[in-house]
């Protein structure tokens, strides 16, 4: 070894050769290090689940979490006890049942889709089994069937069976069924055969049926609701007298906006051009037997009566008195009968049977722009007008000519024209009203003069 060659410091330990092979076990020994074993990591704990209670639902119980139910876009908070909620709805007893939560006090879920009217009356029914007081106005279609589409996604139950009663009173006071656009709603978002398809099918069949509108009814719905229709209307049958329900108040004779009601005779008629409600019924091999052999025993009949008819001596006709009818001219009317008359159409415009009510149902009371969504409705309208507010005035004797009241009458039409599009359900029922009033208004002299006049030999 050459000098230059630097010596490896041993610091007093003799060199080990490379090789061997307990080097490192003879080191670690010699200065006490033994190898570390991996740190355990813990197991995550799962979170803790609120044990569900045992039994029937109780309010003897503690119910101590809530669920917090965020409706609509705005995300309105409403709150509920999670245990109540999971015993009344299938839907949250299973959500809440397949996933598993922290121990919290409150559960946020979120029904974006829903109005806050639907959710109040839906947990107006889960706390009190009704959806609408006795005394507060019925719920509108559009929430009713929020309600029903609830009960059924839910599975809330009970609930689709009081939407569907409270429409049907709904339709018993307003006399009239959904638009199109909530009949086309209610086909995309519930199930075919489903309750609440059923009961507008059979009310759409019945309009069809007995309403002078039924072709432009017909033209606006789609076809998938208009197929639907067809098949209920052909498959259906009319009910016999047995099987009419017996009520109080008599319904409506007729589903239609303009009918003739001067005289119980003219009325009769009418009822009798609109009673069949179904095609005839498709003649059978055995009812075409019986016609054949009924044929022979008819005309054999009318030969012997006219064989008799021939025989018989003649008698001489009997010659009816004419009668004239003593005209009363119109000059001749005074302007008292003619306000009583307006008094007294005004007065079945008010109380009159279901097709007033159809009618005038929009224009009875004074537009209120909260409650009716309208806040710009006075900004367009200067001189509001109502039928209640023609009413008082009648009752305090403000109108002095029958022109007075016609004026006002006329100041509804022109006010909703003014305000609503003529692609409104609002204009379409005010043209309907005005032809009716126009109508009864134009009838003012004949009537009067029928009550006024006499039969003269």
């Amino acid at each position: 070894m050459s000098d230059l060659t630097p010596a490896v410091a041993t610091n007093g330990v003799s060199p080990v050769p490379a090789d061997t092979p307990d080097l490192q076990a003879t080191l670690d020994k010699a200065l006490d290090k033994t190898p570390e074993k991996p740190a355990e990591v813990a197991p995550e704990r799962a979170p803790e689940r609120t044990p569900e209670p045992e039994g029937p639902f109780s309010w003897l119980q503690p119910h101590v979490n809530f669920v917090i139910v965020l409706v609509g876009p705005e995300e309105i908070p409403f709150g509920i006890h999670k245990d109540f909620l999971c015993a009344r709805s299938s839907f949250y007893r299973e959500y809440f049942k397949s996933n598993a939560f922290a121990d919290t006090i409150e559960h946020v879920v979120k029904l974006p889709n829903t109005s806050a009217e639907v959710f109040g009356r839906t947990q107006h029914f889960l706390f009190t089994g009704q959806v609408a007081d006795g005394d507060e106005h019925l719920p509108d279609y559009e929430t009713m069937i929020g309600v029903w589409k609830m009960g059924f996604e839910l599975g809330i139950e009970g609930l689709c069976e009081r939407s569907l009663d409270a429409m049907n009173e709904c339709r018993r006071v307003t006399q009239s069924i959904p638009a199109t656009p909530l009949l086309v709603q209610v086909w995309k978002d519930t199930p075919v055969g489903s309750a609440i398809r059923n009961l507008l099918l059979s009310w759409a069949s019945e309009y069809m049926r007995s309403s002078d509108d039924k072709e432009a009814f017909a033209k606006s719905l789609p076809k998938e609701v208009l197929m639907e229709l067809v098949i209920a209307m052909s498959t259906e049958k009319a009910p016999s007298p047995a099987e009419l329900p017996q009520s109080a108040e008599p319904a409506p004779k007729r589903n239609v906006h303009y009918l003739d009601d001067e005289s119980d005779e003219e009325e009769a008629s009418q009822a009798k051009k609109t009673r069949r409600v179904s095609a005839p019924l498709p003649t059978t091999q055995s009812s075409k037997s019986i016609n054949r052999a009924a044929a022979p025993l008819v005309r054999k009949a009318a030969a012997v009566a006219a064989a008799a008819a021939a025989t018989a001596p003649k008698q001489k006709p009997v010659v009816q008195k004419r009668r004239s009818i003593a005209a009363v001219p119109s000059g001749e009317i005074s302007t008292r009968r003619k306000v009583e008359f307006c008094a007294d159409l005004l007065e079945r415009m008010l109380s009159g049977p279901g097709f007033w009510t159809r009618l005038v149902g929009p224009f009875k009371e004074p537009v209120d722009p909260v409650e009716d969504g309208v806040p710009d409705y006075f900004d367009k309208i200067k001189k509001p007008m109502d039928l209640n507010t023609i009413k008082a005035k009648m009752g305090k004797g403000e109108y002095k000519t029958e022109d007075e009241f016609a004026a006002d009458v006329r100041q509804i039409f022109e006010n909703c024209y003014t305000y609503w599009g003529k692609d409104s359900n609002m204009w379409t029922a005010c043209e309907k009203f005005q032809k009716t009033f126009e109508e009864k208004y134009a009838q003012m002299t004949k009537n009067i003069t029928k009550m006024m006049r006499e039969p003269v030999e």
